[in-house]
């Protein structure tokens, strides 16, 4: 009798080890789909994310009439938090609102750059100007380097900004991406500027209207007007004083009236001379 109750036992542990091998398998195969499926899963949201329409991606950063390339990074370019953080304290104005993001995040790293909004020592305060009339007329772009792939994205931007003694400004000139170009300190100067196209007639090395060879900068003070152009051999901006109407009529006058008078006492003299032989 102990052999035949034995021989039931032998024949049924198999049978348990069969089945938690199966449960076993089971339960990989279900571990497998749960991996499976959560992986499809965030396929499938990525792929709606990039399906988004470039007006709702930009709306949740709140940029929304941001340019998409405006929100990448770049070296000339603050982060878009330190934008964010500085916005209110340098563009005051409404007239300030319309500086597409790329130049206003360019603006802002030269700013923290240069301490202009945490003062250190003994450096220079500069600030954009908060008089509305002012505002339309402290910067403008252009392609002012003549660069063959420029487009509405890439043009560059000069910007002036006045000292906290409220006598001086200094004018920047930047790439779209930031990338300071030129610098120049107007010391007792407080002038205006306006970008003018190329092949536009300005005044270069001599009184004689030539075409501008590229975009350039007109910058205006109370009493005098220069031309800022680049010079693509010496990599800089150089500048070109712009005569008034007064000073070319006045220089004209200044060359002929000495002519003129010459030609009187010519004729004085051979009238004198002629009259002499008849006597």
């Amino acid at each position: 009798m102990k052999r035949a109750f034995e021989e039931p036992e032998t024949e049924q542990a198999p049978k348990q080890k069969s089945k938690k091998r199966i449960y076993i398998v089971i339960g990989i195969v279900l571990l497998l789909i749960a991996v499976a499926g959560g992986g499809y899963y965030n396929v499938v949201q990525r792929q709606d994310l990039d399906a988004m329409p470039v007006e709702s991606a930009t709306a949740v950063d709140g940029f929304e009439n941001a340019d998409p390339k405006d929100l990448e990074e770049a070296d000339g370019w603050s982060s878009i938090d330190d934008y964010a953080h500085w916005n209110n304290a340098i563009f005051t104005i409404p007239e300030y609102e319309n500086i597409p993001l790329r130049y206003r995040r360019g603006i802002t790293k030269i700013f923290m750059g240069n301490s202009y909004l945490e003062p250190s020592g003994d450096k220079p305060i500069y600030k954009f100007t908060r008089i509305k009339d002012r505002a339309k007329s402290v910067f403008c772009y252009g392609n002012f380097t003549d660069r063959h792939d420029a487009d509405n994205w890439n043009k560059e931007m000069a910007f002036l900004v006045e000292k906290n003694d409220y006598q001086s400004s200094a004018i920047w000139i930047i790439s779209a991406k930031g990338d300071i170009l030129f610098w120049k300190e107007y010391s007792g100067e407080l002038p205006l500027i306006n970008s003018f196209k190329k092949g536009q007639k300005i005044f270069m090395d001599e009184m004689k209207l030539v075409p501008a060879p590229a975009d350039g900068i007109i910058v205006k003070n109370k009493s005098s007007k220069y031309a800022l152009i680049y010079n693509k051999e010496t990599k800089t901006f150089d500048t070109y004083y712009q005569y008034t109407d007064s000073e070319i009529k006045e220089a004209t006058t200044n060359e002929e009236v000495p002519y003129v008078e010459e030609l009187e006492d010519i004729t004085i003299d051979s009238a004198q001379t002629n009259t002499g032989n008849n006597e």
